[in-house]
């Protein structure tokens, strides 16, 4: 399956098939979000993989959506908050100088701004859930041509999440993915038209 078709035939499944999803699959999903761009390429997505009954069943506090916790394969998509810390950002120009991506000269305005060294001092920007989703988009469509469903939840308790799988302070749970074998085949959404999207400027 192209990546058109994947994105045309792409929903939000949430019935799956006890099946379970070999390993093979579940790293082609994962090496999808590993793979995707980020601002200043800080690549700030951790995943934590549930494929243990136990373990979710744990997790059943925290979650209202019954399919979410059933689904044979479920990613815990965080950000990690070292990934905005001054040492990590400098790291990362330097690799963006090295690579032709940026120049010196350009690198210098974010080597100038005002960093924290101590990731529990840093506020998440906007551009750290972006790059997130944009991560979890990547598994989504790779997910799609390997002939698997998923569904991006938000609707869960992120802070008993933290608790139950006792992450580090630095990591913010944000979303999860479960993942599987389609059970059901919901028709498409509706979708705004090209030109609902469009904006006309006043130029």
């Amino acid at each position: 399956m192209d990546c058109s078709e994947a994105i045309k035939t792409r929903r939000s499944i949430r019935e799956y098939s006890s099946r379970p999803v070999s390993q093979e699959h579940l790293d082609r999903v994962l090496e999808a979000a590993r793979l995707a761009p980020s601002a200043t390429n800080r690549q700030p997505w951790r995943f934590v993989l549930l494929t243990d009954p136990e373990i979710k069943k744990s997790l059943s506090g925290a979650v209202p959506q019954r399919f979410v916790l059933e689904a044979p394969a479920l990613f815990v998509c965080c950000l990690d908050r070292r990934a905005y810390t001054g040492n990590m950002v400098r790291k990362r120009m330097d690799e963006l100088i090295q690579a032709g991506a940026i120049s010196r000269e350009s690198a210098g305005y974010i080597y100038n701004r005002k960093m924290p060294e101590n990731a529990s001092e840093v506020a998440l920007p906007a551009a750290a859930y972006i790059d997130l989703g944009i991560a979890v988009q990547n598994m989504v469509i790779q997910a799609t041509a390997l002939g698997l469903g998923s569904c991006w939840v938000r609707l869960f308790n992120p802070q008993q999440f933290h608790e139950i799988l006792k992450l580090p302070p630095e990591i913010e749970v944000v979303a999860l993915l479960p993942l599987g074998y389609p059970e059901q085949s919901p028709p498409p959404r509706p979708r705004l038209r090209r030109e609902d999207i469009m904006l006309e400027i006043g130029l």
